[in-house]
């Protein structure tokens, strides 16, 4: 009897044992992991966790940066929902952009821990631009106003690197994003899809000295300047100014009846097919803005006319000061010199 108490006595003592052996290394294994985190080169996992089973309740992607900042939402346009940029007239957003957006920041991981000390944020490129940083703030919300995505992204040269505005902690991190900085690069802004061969003849009257045409007979002849007489002229330049406006590359957008101003050059093209299309740039707080305008040659030609209108002129065009100074630039600069 006594013998049979002994052997449960010890058999509880040796389950006692295990139980506290298997508690100890239970608690090893958690104090490794949480050590683990606490070390610079161990974080991982997704930057936003769980964002692809919530991005499609996305109606409001604010991005901000001292480079630029801009709004985009999604709007019901007809029977169709839409994404526009609602700072630029509610013009439309390229959604290949908006696509590689949306997978990017899902795809987001971080791959280290980086510094804690707030000094060392704009090292990392993520100080916050609502104060002064050189960061991009990027926020998602729902159509309640949920936030689903509030980040700091830094893209440095060093890499990408990450932090929430609420907290000091930087991540690097790994993933591929849009150039966030530019808003052109969510907009197809090339409002000309003039093709060159179609322009005629071509009157610059520039912002400095007087005005003058170049024109040509046929689409396949060279360009020429036919008013005043020159002599000697650069047909690379003559040829490369009377073709500019077919492609010219705008950097951002308004409505058209957000600028206003007295222009300060103009350019007028005419096609061989009977448009005529009055280009105004106008100079807003030292930025130039390119405004269109189609008119036909013709009554038979109004459709043709109809289609740039349709395209071009419910809005203003911020040209880059090389672009603005391309579309009408003085004539001196197209003479062959000496």
């Amino acid at each position: 009897m006594s013998n049979a108490i002994g052997e449960r006595r010890q058999r509880r003592v040796l389950t006692l044992f295990l139980v506290a052996g298997a508690l100890i290394a239970v608690a090893a294994v958690t104090t490794a992991i949480e050590n683990r985190m606490l070390r610079s080169d161990t974080a991982g996992g997704p930057v936003v966790a769980g964002l692809e089973s919530t991005i499609h309740n996305a109606e409001r992607i604010q991005v901000t940066s001292a480079e630029a900042s801009y709004r985009i939402e999604r709007i019901e346009r007809g029977a169709e929902s839409v994404w526009v940029m609602r700072d630029r007239g509610d013009y439309p957003v390229n959604a290949a952009r908006l696509a590689q957006f949306t997978q990017g920041i899902q795809a987001l991981r971080y791959t280290r821990r980086m510094s804690s000390d707030p000094g060392n944020h704009e090292r990392l490129g993520v100080g916050d631009p609502r104060q002064g940083g050189g960061g991009v703030l990027v926020q998602i919300e729902d159509g309640r106003g949920a936030q689903l995505v509030n980040l700091i992204l830094g893209v440095e040269p060093g890499g990408l690197y990450v932090r929430r505005p609420d907290q000091d902690q930087t991540f690097a991190a790994e993933g591929e994003l849009p150039p966030l900085r530019d808003v052109a690069a969510w907009l197809d802004l090339q409002p000309m899809t003039l093709a060159p061969e179609r322009l005629a003849r071509i009157e610059i009257m520039p912002a400095e000295g007087r005005a003058y045409v170049l024109a040509r007979g046929a689409a396949e002849q060279p360009w020429r300047v036919v008013s005043p007489p020159l002599g000697a002229v650069s047909p690379t330049l003559v040829s490369a100014t009377a073709e500019r406006l077919a492609s010219v590359s705008p950097v951002d957008v308004q409505t058209a009846p957000a600028i206003q101003g007295t222009p300060n050059a103009r350019v007028r093209a005419s096609t061989f097919d009977g448009v005529i299309i009055d280009a105004e740039i106008i100079r807003v707080s030292d930025r130039a803005w390119l405004k269109l305008v189609a008119r036909p040659a013709a009554p038979e030609h109004e459709l043709a006319a109809l289609d740039v209108n349709n395209r071009v002129s419910s809005w203003a065009y911020a040209l880059d000061q090389r672009e603005a100074d391309a579309l009408a630039p003085p004539l001196a600069t197209i003479t062959a010199g000496p």
